[in-house]
């Protein structure tokens, strides 16, 4: 069912009928329920720090010096969050995090391909996240200033960072 389907739905529902539905679902679901508590108190530091906390259990997936976390779960958790309504600036914030994180734990295990090339989207995506909500200039810098940190990251994994942001800030203004 499409957004407008069910808005066109719920716009029969008396009110009554609105309030049992939300309890339905929120008794039903795990996720409306975290989502339904998110919306009464919304505290993003709360839900930041929960994030921050499944990527980081997600790249201490090590087996003989090879990390084995999975990019599609660093990204469904930032989608989570920012699915939320959480802000671009507090997505942005996760996204530096998880690249952080990234680039951090590749100084000491390897990644697979599938990973390390995650990674470097991640950054391109964080630059384009930032440019669109007007923050461009600050994001690059956060990853100049990470892509030269060498007690944080492999001298390889900066040298990509730094192509990643490069190719991100080129297509940016190729576009404009």
């Amino acid at each position: 069912m499409s957004k407008a389907a069910l808005h066109k739905e719920l716009l029969t529902f008396t009110n009554d009928q609105l309030v049992e539905v939300i309890l339905s679902a929120y008794s039903s679901s795990k996720e409306a329920k975290a989502y339904f508590e998110f919306f009464l108190n919304p505290d993003v530091e709360a839900l930041f720090d929960k994030k921050s906390d499944i990527i980081a259990k997600e790249l201490n997936r090590i087996k003989w010096g090879r990390c084995k976390g999975r990019i599609s779960v660093i990204r469904a958790a930032i989608r989570d969050f920012e699915a939320y309504g959480v802000g671009a600036d507090a997505t942005g914030r996760l996204m530096l995090a998880a690249i952080r994180m990234l680039a951090g734990q590749n100084r000491w295990y390897s990644y697979p391909e599938t990973l390390h090339k995650g990674c470097l989207k991640l950054v391109a995506d964080y630059i384009s996240l930032a440019d669109r909500n007007g923050f461009a200039s600050e994001a690059a810098d956060n990853i100049r200033c990470l892509a030269a940190d060498s007690e944080r990251s492999s001298a390889f994994m900066r040298g990509q960072i730094q192509l990643a942001l490069d190719r991100a800030i080129a297509d940016i203004a190729n576009k404009g």
